[in-house]
């Protein structure tokens, strides 16, 4: 609730675990600690909040399947101003109603905490070339990896029924 606050800065400490996961539908991640301190700056035209998040997140690596931590260091800021009916114009700025009184921002952590990720969830490689994967799943995958097209089929792997359809293009 932000209506009762005075204008200028306030702060407020959250922990996300998985419960806090736990409330979203089809949550891409289930678990993790990650300590988050929100800097709320409230003025008449607009708030600032400033999110500051911390900690672990635990998935999956996408190469062999073993649980990987995930490091979480964030910031971002997010701009609040008022008007006549809700909006997203950008990812950074919401527009609210004048006459809301406060703004859940638990889903704003979530999607912070998720855009924020690699692509890729991959354990780290160390200094020597080797990875902290588990070397026995890596192999298992290994031998069903296909590197060569199968025999039989032309190197170029064009289809060749392509060839009349380009016979005909070339006639025109």
């Amino acid at each position: 609730m932000f209506k009762g606050l005075k204008d200028g800065n306030h702060s407020f400490d959250f922990h996300v675990d998985n419960e806090f996961f736990g409330l979203f539908e089809d949550a891409l991640y289930e678990d993790g600690e990650i300590d988050v301190v929100l800097n709320l700056n409230k003025s008449q035209q607009v708030l600032i909040f400033d999110f500051e998040m911390n900690g672990t997140l635990l998935t999956l690596c996408d190469n062999c399947l073993d649980d990987l931590s995930l490091a979480i260091d964030i910031e971002s800021r997010l701009y609040v101003k008022f008007g006549d009916e809700y909006d997203e114009p950008t990812e950074d700025i919401i527009v609210l109603p004048r006459e809301e009184y406060e703004l859940n921002v638990a889903k704003f952590i979530y999607d912070i905490i998720v855009t924020s990720l690699p692509i890729r969830h991959i354990h780290k490689v160390n200094e020597d070339g080797s990875s902290e994967c588990n070397p026995e799943m890596v192999k298992k995958l290994s031998q069903y990896l296909v590197e060569k097209e199968p025999q039989g089929e032309e190197g170029d792997g064009i289809d060749p029924r392509w060839d009349k359809l380009k016979s005909i293009i070339g006639n025109n």
